[in-house]
């Protein structure tokens, strides 16, 4: 009996990893290819219309993109959700089952309520863990220079006109 729901939930955690793997494999030429068109065309502006003006463009036309994107994300989020409360309200209809706690209290359930999430996640973590503990043993001088770098830019501080002392009132 239960041999038959391990079996099941395997199956449904490889479908999930080799969907996400591949969708990260199409992705990455796309992401590359995306790096390198920006490169061309933040040079391809610097000579036409300087350096400050064409990289200031680039940026612009990355912003632009980003908010499209958060525009489509937030559209498909609300159709997401009005198609939950239509089913939801259709189960309601045909049921009188009692609703989900966290759903009620948080609005919204949350990426881990999901079943098929918690399942890859706790059949691929005994996996995973072990992988990852030995590959930041063998990089650790990497791990701490990065460590080191990210509390180096964490700081806060002054800025480096105030860090360097003022020699314009020095003669020679």
């Amino acid at each position: 009996m239960f041999a038959a729901l391990f079996k099941r939930a395997e199956q449904t955690v490889d479908s999930a990893i080799g969907d996400l793997g591949n969708r990260i494999v199409i992705a990455i030429p796309f992401l590359i290819a995306l790096g390198f068109g920006a490169t061309s065309l933040t040079l391809y502006l610097d000579r036409i219309y300087g350096s400050e003006l064409g990289t200031l463009m680039v940026a612009g036309a990355f912003c632009l993109l980003g908010f499209i994107v958060a525009l489509v994300v937030r559209i498909r989020r609300r159709q997401a959700e009005s198609r939950q409360q239509a089913v939801a309200a259709d189960s309601t209809l045909a049921s009188d089952a009692p609703k989900d706690e966290l759903a009620s209290v948080n609005g919204s359930p949350s990426i881990f309520d999901d079943e098929t999430v918690m399942a890859m996640v706790t059949s691929a973590a005994p996996i995973v863990l072990p992988a990852v503990l030995r590959t930041g043993m063998k990089n650790w001088p990497i791990l701490l220079a990065a460590a080191a770098g990210l509390y180096v830019v964490s700081r806060p501080g002054g800025t480096a006109a105030e860090a360097q002392p003022d020699t314009s009132s020095q003669t020679s």
